[in-house]
């Protein structure tokens, strides 16, 4: 039987469910277990491993949502796939692999540039240089919570355009959200318990919480995200969310369901961690307030970035702590230093006083419209109704999902090999799942990357010329 094979060392520092999850996957990755295999009950396995059903659960839920099982309605746990135990490949080939090294990058529809003009350029590059002939102020260390001028402008400038409630000393200013989150795990220390988070997750932010060597429990979700009524008897004590994009939408989750979060936080004593990346960049529809300033924030942990906003190299996040947490971080804040450029904290806050940014964001909402538009209306042209094509709005990305033979890694490393990069995300339905940015990549480009990417998944190997 299955679970005959199965050790779990309960002093070990791995969570006991997955232990289990490990054995599992061994077993299909040997061919212990073969596609179409039932496996035993939680109830059953649970008693026969000496775990609480709570571990098994827990240890079948990530093999679900990984697509390893599926569970069948009044049947049970069945193997859905067979994985090997290889070490996986890396999604895309590394710099030095022949594809990169024959074809360099022609079409990017990564997510690691913006749109910037040059006028942009010149205007930031005016207020580093303001802040640098200060030498009274650039010679000495900066504020370990962040400067207090860059503080001031942060809380003003998260009111008026996320209606986040904040005082300049429950604000921490860091270079990146990751920064940040090791930071609050520090702070948390033992209370931060149980980490919830929706699957799929920031991967950046779920690397923190594994190195923090935190429990976490990868969380369901239905149309509307995250239920709150699986959190209640799951042990979690910090959720982790995008509410501004959930996963399992690509949209705002709706005011009820945050309602029901805060509930939830404010009834156990929780925290929920709202990862508000690009919320204020919404462009088919007004942005959708933070979560943090509904009924109940006072549960909240608030991430806000400038990485889209700006430029990805200004390494500019910010942190906004409930007030108890932001009397701990007092406390001991002295022990921290700052991880961002107090030139650029100060630049900043002079660009967001004199109301550069809101300029910034009325121009980018329409340049990314225009240009979410025409990428959408060229997917749509080249592969037709082959492929669900649609929006993730505040990731500035274009979703397509599509049956051509090839898992997601595959036609993401095949489309790099022809030049074209695109991010490859978790299979979908055994359909390819691969994202498009639309945010750095010109417009003038985008039909001859789209399709090159038909061209690869309809395997069509004519020398065709042009674009669409």
């Amino acid at each position: 039987m299955i679970y005959e094979p199965i050790c779990l060392e309960p002093s070990s520092d791995m969570p006991m469910y997955r232990q289990l999850y490990d054995s599992v996957r061994h077993a299909i990755g040997s061919g212990g277990l073969r596609v179409g295999d039932r496996l035993p009950s939680i109830r059953k396995l649970s008693e026969e491993l000496g775990v609480s059903r709570t571990t098994v659960e827990q240890a079948y839920q990530q093999l679900c949502v990984e697509g390893y099982i599926a569970s069948r309605p009044q049947s049970g746990y069945y193997v859905e796939a067979v994985v090997t135990d290889a070490p996986p490949e890396p999604f895309l080939p590394s710099a030095d692999s022949p594809a990169v090294r024959e074809r360099p990058i022609r079409y990017d529809f990564g997510s690691r540039y913006v749109e910037t003009r040059r006028g942009d350029m010149e205007l930031w590059r005016k207020y580093v240089r303001a802040v640098l002939s200060r030498e009274d102020i650039v010679s000495s260390y900066g504020h370990f919570q962040g400067e207090p001028a860059l503080r001031t402008q942060l809380a003003a400038y998260g009111l008026r355009l996320r209606g986040v409630n904040a005082t300049p000393d429950r604000i921490v200013v860091g270079a990146g959200v990751q920064p940040l989150l090791s930071l609050l795990c520090g702070l948390l220390g033992e209370d931060a318990g149980r980490v919830g988070i929706e699957s799929p997750c920031f991967p950046q932010a779920e690397r923190v919480f594994r190195d923090f060597r935190l429990d976490i429990l990868p969380l369901g979700h239905d149309r509307y995200g995250v239920t709150a009524g699986e959190l209640y008897d799951s042990g979690i004590h910090v959720l982790y969310l995008n509410p501004a994009n959930t996963e399992s939408m690509g949209r705002p989750m709706p005011i009820r369901r945050r309602a029901a979060l805060l509930q939830w936080a404010e009834t156990t004593g929780g925290l929920i961690v709202e990862d508000d990346y690009n919320g204020a960049l919404r462009f088919q529809s007004r942005p959708v307030p933070a979560m943090q300033s509904m009924p109940g924030g006072e549960r909240v942990i608030y991430l806000g970035s400038f990485s889209k906003l700006l430029m990805p190299s200004v390494r500019l996040s910010y942190m906004v702590l409930p007030p108890d947490l932001a009397l701990r971080y007092a406390e001991r804040g002295a022990s921290y230093n700052q991880t961002s450029s107090k030139i650029e904290q100060l630049a900043l806050a002079d660009y967001l006083r004199d109301g550069h940014i809101e300029k910034r964001l009325r121009r980018l909402r329409k340049t990314y419209a225009d240009k979410s538009a025409r990428l959408t209306e060229l997917l749509s042209g080249a592969l037709g109704h082959t492929a669900d094509i649609s929006l993730a709005e505040t990731a500035l990305c274009v979703d397509v999902r599509v049956a051509c033979g090839m898992t997601s890694r595959e036609l993401a490393e095949a489309a790099l090999a022809e030049g074209v990069r695109v991010m490859p995300m978790p299979d979908e339905d055994r359909r390819a799942h691969v994202r498009l940015s639309f945010a750095g990549i010109a417009a003038e480009d985008m039909p001859g990357g789209v399709e090159m990417l038909r061209r690869i998944i309809t395997n069509d190997d004519k020398d065709q010329q042009g674009g669409l």
